[in-house]
């Protein structure tokens, strides 16, 4: 590499640089092996790879590495957050661009030290969670039973997948990856309530075949979910009604015998919503169930079950990102009966 590379140089070197584990799908879309399994996920390799090509290139890449400096990587950090979006592509590009020029240090490309560590905490500000309320529960369920039956719609009816997936996803607080994932061997309808067993999740890398793997988000997440009547009834119907050439045995198959996937779920659910003119129909993803449940567990329950539901090992994340609260005052009305009118004489 020439002594004073362009960074956009440097960012391909480090992507080249780290190791990727080989996946091993079999024909259903199961992963059989990973081979290097302290070798990071290939779909963080691809979200970094994306961070280069879509943002630290277009705007810092012909810069000389040794032109990259703290108030360089400040402004350019900075600049993408705009009107108050943005923060997370902010804070990955943050973490790019510093495992980026930590390796132009340790290769001698760039002698005074990571600029990026000096680079200001870039705050975001705390979002607050919002489930969906009961009325928009009730639109969305109309909307994914009605899609595609609009007037002068032409073409083959539709099936009620998509509001199984809708059923299930209310159902078991569980993410849109976990649900498609979900096999009729993790199902056992054998007991009172039914359960289903949460014990992987779909990945859709960028390159390569999409897979079912045995790892969720989060170490230790699997989990038992007791699920209720309504999710039951979607459950014994789709096994009733799997194809023979369902081989995966797939909750959620798709037409070729493999898993449904994700990004095919938000399509359809997304024109669905807009078919049916519900408002705000973009902030209604399958994410948005998951902090329904949670919302709706921490009201009626506890906090401690909304975190179990969602496989949360304590309840950081969970107050965080998932439960929206409503802070609850206390009962102070016999105070505030002095103030009450009072009568004429």
């Amino acid at each position: 590499m020439a002594e004073n590379p362009s960074l956009k140089d440097v960012a391909e070197k480090w992507l080249l640089s780290i190791e990727v584990p080989e996946v091993v799908v079999d024909e259903n879309g199961n992963m059989v092996s990973v081979e290097n399994t302290e070798a990071i996920r290939r779909q963080t390799w691809d979200q970094y790879e994306s961070i280069v090509h879509n943002l630290i290139a277009p705007d810092l890449g012909a810069l000389k590495v040794k032109e990259i400096t703290t108030s360089t990587c400040d402004r350019f950090l900075r600049s993408l957050v705009k009107n108050g979006k943005g923060h997370t592509n902010a804070r990955l590009a943050k973490t790019v661009l510093k495992q980026i020029m930590s390796y132009a240090v340790r290769h001698d490309l760039y002698v005074w030290g990571n600029p990026v560590v000096e680079v200001d905490r870039l705050r975001k500000p705390r979002k607050k969670p919002v489930g969906l309320s009961e009325s928009t529960v009730m639109e969305v369920r109309e909307a994914v039973r009605n899609w595609g039956l609009e007037p002068g719609r032409f073409g083959p009816r539709p099936s009620s997948v998509l509001a199984d997936v809708v059923d299930v996803l209310l159902g078991t607080g569980a993410r849109i990856g976990e649900v498609l994932a979900i096999r009729f061997e993790d199902i056992d309808l054998s007991g009172d309530v039914g359960k289903i067993a949460i014990t992987g999740t779909l990945v859709e890398p960028r390159r390569g075949p999409k897979y079912r793997q045995d790892l969720l988000k989060n170490p230790g997440s699997e989990r038992i979910i007791p699920v209720p009547g309504f999710v039951v009834d979607v459950l014994v119907r789709r096994i009733a009604e799997s194809p023979a050439k369902n081989a995966a045995g797939a909750l959620f198959w798709s037409r070729r015998g493999t898993y449904m996937q994700a990004s095919s779920v938000r399509r359809q659910l997304r024109a669905a919503l807009d078919a049916a003119g519900i408002e705000n129909a973009q902030l209604i993803t399958p994410h948005a169930f998951r902090r329904t449940v949670a919302t709706l567990l921490a009201r009626e329950v506890e906090d401690k079950a909304a975190a179990s539901m969602l496989g949360h090992a304590d309840l950081t994340m969970t107050h965080a990102a998932y439960i929206e609260r409503l802070k609850e005052v206390d009962d102070y009305t016999a105070v505030l009966g002095g103030l009450a009118p009072k009568p004429r004489s």
